[in-house]
């Protein structure tokens, strides 16, 4: 490894295989307490090029801060930023027009209610296109589903039940159209594969070539994701 790159090693009498973990741009090996300083310097200088890989791709995760809701204000859609624009008016409204994100409210601003419009137009938004997509994407899969909802999760970004009902985290909405086409495709190959064997993953690579990437398009982006 380079010299630049600082290596964390760390002995364990707990493990019996060697495992690297590259995470906010810092290396930690963890290892057998009595292995051999040459033998881990022989294991990171064959992982070198994935190590430096994963460097790099932490390096371009885009910070988040939280969201003002005033006028100006960027916001995610299909993978595209527009600008929020708060309009004062007769009755709420939200909609997306000439490029802009446009929450009508009748009085003063309040934070909370204009967080509570962009968010329910979000869902909206969602669950249109996402069961648009999810249809169009199931015939070229062949299979067929019960119905797609979309939900608050935390942790993860669809998932599709024994019965065929899908289920989409409504966050994916803001992502680009390659990244939100591997999420269908993921649990739409569930409804052959219950499973994420060999098969799931040669099945959904025949739809979808480029999985690795959108993989850590998500881990490294994913945050980004939010309202």
């Amino acid at each position: 490894m380079e010299n630049n790159i600082e290596i964390n090693v760390h002995r364990t009498n707990r493990l019996k295989t060697v495992s690297i973990q590259v995470l906010r741009g810092e290396v930690k090996i963890s290892v057998p307490k009595n292995l051999e300083q040459i033998k881990i310097d022989k294991i990171l200088k064959s992982k070198s090029k994935w190590i430096k890989k994963k460097l790099f791709l932490q390096s371009k995760i885009v910070p988040f801060s939280n969201k003002e809701y005033v006028s100006g204000e960027s916001f995610l859609y299909l993978g595209r930023h527009y600008r929020l624009k708060i309009i004062i008016g007769k009755k709420y409204n939200t909609e997306f027009k000439d490029g802009y994100l446009k929450i009508t409210v009748k009085n003063k601003p309040n934070k909370q209610k204009i967080k509570r419009l962009v968010k329910k137009w979000y869902l909206e938004k969602a669950q249109l296109h996402l069961n648009k997509m999810t249809l169009d994407l199931s015939k070229e899969l062949g299979v067929s589903f019960n119905s797609v909802k979309v939900r608050n999760y935390n942790a993860r970004w669809g998932s599709c039940s024994s019965t065929g009902k899908l289920f989409y985290n409504w966050r994916i909405i803001m992502a680009p159209y390659k990244i939100i086409k591997y999420v269908i495709l993921h649990e739409l190959v569930h409804l052959k594969e219950h499973n994420h064997s060999k098969r799931f993953w040669k099945l959904l690579k025949s739809h979808y070539s480029n999985i690795d990437y959108a993989k850590q398009w998500l881990v490294y982006n994913g945050h980004t994701l939010t309202i």
